[in-house]
């Protein structure tokens, strides 16, 4: 693993496409390289109401982010309202340097309280690495957070960093910094979680985005405020903790993918 450095901006939901402007100056202004993770549909949030304008609003903001990356070192990521053949995903993507957009996952785990079910589609496979600077990273959306399975799926890819991305309720926020500590521990990997802040269409966010590692401890973390905040990562640190034992598998219980019927 290189050195390499990752990072939250923790926003509120974005109303218009401008509002990510002031976001990418100050990414910008930091030093060094860096992968920049947003939440979970910040641009338009879950406003079913507006599905064309949100669907519209993010096929420009990755326009826009797509540029940032390949005139800068830095990769950008988050989730996006996106549409393919008739279809409406909750998509993870990232934007790099040499100016190429990777689409490693859609949500799989749709949030049915909040509807979600009635206006996205699940996607329709299991989070695909992505490698960066010799880290190998895996993925989630939110309410994935609940299933460990999704994660210790991923392991035949041999992850580095889970990325989650997420829209979490301040009502939750107790079970959103639980289950990051618990997916980093049983993973024994870095856990990068960043959260909205403020109000959305699905009530007060948490915030409190953060970076875990594999032994649990928390490198850095925000409030509520909104902000960003970014940390390198240390391989030491993994191989360390695997060193000592290594429970990512179990010789008793199998984990695979079912795929969508």
């Amino acid at each position: 693993m290189e050195a390499v450095a990752v990072g939250v901006c923790q926003t509120r939901v974005m109303r218009r496409v401008n509002d990510i402007l002031p976001w990418l100056d100050l990414i910008e202004r930091q030093q060094g390289p860096c992968l920049w993770v947003f939440p979970e549909l910040f641009m338009g949030g879950f406003d079913y109401l507006q599905r064309d304008r949100c669907l519209e609003m993010n096929l420009e903001v990755r326009q826009i982010m797509s540029e940032f990356a390949s005139r800068t070192e830095n990769v950008l990521a988050g989730s996006f309202w996106e549409e393919k053949d008739g279809r409406i995903y909750n998509a993870f993507e990232l934007f790099t340097p040499d100016g190429e957009k990777c689409s490693p996952y859609q949500k799989l785990h749709l949030f049915k309280p909040g509807k979600e079910n009635m206006h996205f589609e699940p996607g329709r496979h299991a989070p695909q690495c992505f490698e960066w600077k010799g880290i190998k990273i895996g993925f989630g959306i939110c309410h994935d957070l609940r299933y460990p399975e999704l994660f210790l799926y991923q392991h035949e890819f041999e992850p580095d960093l889970f990325i989650l991305t997420s829209q979490w309720p301040m009502a939750r926020v107790e079970h959103w910094q639980a289950l990051l500590k618990a997916r980093a521990i049983e993973n024994q990997c870095y856990v990068l979680g960043c959260n909205g802040t403020g109000a959305s269409e699905l009530g007060d966010l948490a915030g409190h985005s953060c970076l875990i590692t594999s032994w649990g401890k928390t490198v850095f973390s925000l409030s509520k405020e909104v902000g960003l905040k970014k940390s390198g990562l240390q391989a030491e640190v993994i191989l360390t903790d695997r060193r000592g034992f290594d429970s990512r598998r179990s010789d008793f219980f199998l984990v695979d993918f079912g795929g969508i019927n």
